[in-house]
């Protein structure tokens, strides 16, 4: 398994990424098989709707539903064989390099402001392995990158919950965890090594669950927009706080005074009914 870790720096609110790191924390085995072929799936969803000339931004979550629901529904991840990493919710991130549908709050594209391109990355941001791991500021992802079609394709484990035995795989009691961040320390509690030393083993494990999965937006995903000065941002919205609190579903509040534009296509995935804290 090949885990890719984005070293931030920050600078009061602003951020920038250093060159990723590549880690290999244990040997490419069977562990990943499984989920890598539900991963693959997208890509043949993909193509199958331009073979129809149905791609575009409204099919990109049909293509990955089948995937979200297999990996919600029918798997867990197992850690160091201890503990089980039972996910709640994902979201998809998806960016074509040389297409029309963007994703310009995905970390890992060439149109997202680093340090690390220019001198360092002149050709831009090499492709991940499909079923890398991504380490970044809001969370993990599970990459499915395709560097033939030129795209950028991971999701971000939205909520999580850590079990003891599968018996609690069906639990309806148990909570997920909503803050994403959280699972650095439950996923890699033994740190990451830059030797390839096997501290930390994950498998994928199948298994069948009860339920359904929903889609929505993701969270706190705003929409993007290129300024004449070819400037991403995110898209302000002019509005005041009796206009947020009536539709704040179609807003981004940052601070007192200061909206956005809520990005509504439906790229998150959750088992539905299931209690977050």
């Amino acid at each position: 398994m090949k885990i890719f870790v984005s070293l931030n720096k920050k600078i009061g609110q602003c951020s920038y990424f250093c060159l990723p790191l590549q880690l290999t924390i244990n040997k490419p085995a069977k562990d990943m098989e499984k989920l890598i072929s539900v991963l693959k799936q997208f890509n043949q969803e993909r193509n199958a709707m331009k073979d129809k000339s149905k791609w575009g931004t409204n099919t990109v979550a049909e293509c990955f539903a089948p995937c979200a629901e297999n990996i919600l529904l029918n798997g867990y991840f197992m850690v160091n064989e201890e503990f089980i990493i039972d996910l709640g919710a994902i979201e998809l991130y998806y960016h074509e390099e040389e297409g029309d549908i963007k994703d310009y709050i995905m970390y890992h594209t060439n149109a997202h402001p680093s340090k690390a391109k220019g001198p360092v990355l002149k050709d831009g941001f090499p492709y991940f392995p499909i079923g890398s791991f991504h380490l970044h500021q809001s969370g993990i992802d599970i990459t499915f990158e395709h560097p033939k079609e030129k795209y950028r394709a991971s999701f971000l484990i939205r909520s999580y919950r850590v079990l003891k035995d599968i018996n609690e795989l069906n639990n309806a009691d148990i909570p997920f965890d909503k803050c994403s961040t959280h699972l650095y320390d439950d996923m890699f509690y033994n740190g990451i090594s830059f030797d390839d030393d096997n501290r930390t083993k994950v498998e994928w494990k199948e298994y069948k669950k009860t339920g359904t999965v929903v889609r929505s937006p993701r969270r706190n995903v705003a929409e993007y927009e290129i300024t004449s000065g070819k400037k991403i941002q995110k898209r302000r919205a002019e509005i005041n706080e009796e206009e947020f609190q009536k539709n704040h579903d179609k807003y981004i509040k940052v601070k007192k005074r200061e909206y956005f534009l809520q990005d509504m296509r439906p790229w998150q995935f959750m088992r539905a009914g299931i209690v977050e804290v």
